[in-house]
């Protein structure tokens, strides 16, 4: 079944469904866990959000200095 028609079946039977993305609120989660040392896993887990959700985020607050944005050629 096609992803388009699937949605439309998830809107006629009014599912709701879930925000893409994180909300303000954990993301600020996000960030007071790191900072209380908690790894990212663990973190990840806790939330149920997906391990390279919880990096990302950590890069945008500033928490985590991402490597590849570091690296010279």
């Amino acid at each position: 079944m096609h992803r388009a028609t699937f949605s439309k079946h998830l809107t006629r039977s009014n599912v709701v469904r879930r925000q893409h993305g994180l909300t303000i609120e954990e993301a600020a989660e996000i960030v007071k866990l790191h900072g209380g040392g908690i790894s990212m896993r663990a973190i990840s887990r806790t939330l149920g959000v997906d391990r390279k959700q919880v990096r990302i985020s950590l890069v945008a607050a500033g928490a985590l200095v991402d490597q590849a944005s570091t690296m010279r050629i």
